[in-house]
């Protein structure tokens, strides 16, 4: 499997990873629901996990997510 995201899809994870749910993610970044969802789904498929916090969790560990960048600036 491979791990390699496209910048769309690390960009949808990041704002999930951040707390935001799929209709937000959308509304932030322009998309359609359904544009979100299937980007997500293709992030759980390339991490090989069920959850998105797992895949998360991984994205991290591979260096392609920072925890810094889940801090939405101005939050604490």
């Amino acid at each position: 499997m491979t791990h390699s995201l496209s910048p769309r899809q690390r960009e949808c994870l990041l704002w999930v990873a951040r707390g935001k749910t799929y209709s937000e993610t959308a509304q932030i970044l322009g998309l359609s629901f359904g544009t979100v969802k299937t980007n997500l789904d293709a992030v759980r498929y390339k991490m090989d996990c069920a959850l998105l916090p797992q895949a998360t969790a991984h994205a991290i560990a591979l260096g392609i997510l920072s925890v810094d960048e889940l801090q939405i600036s101005g939050s604490k």
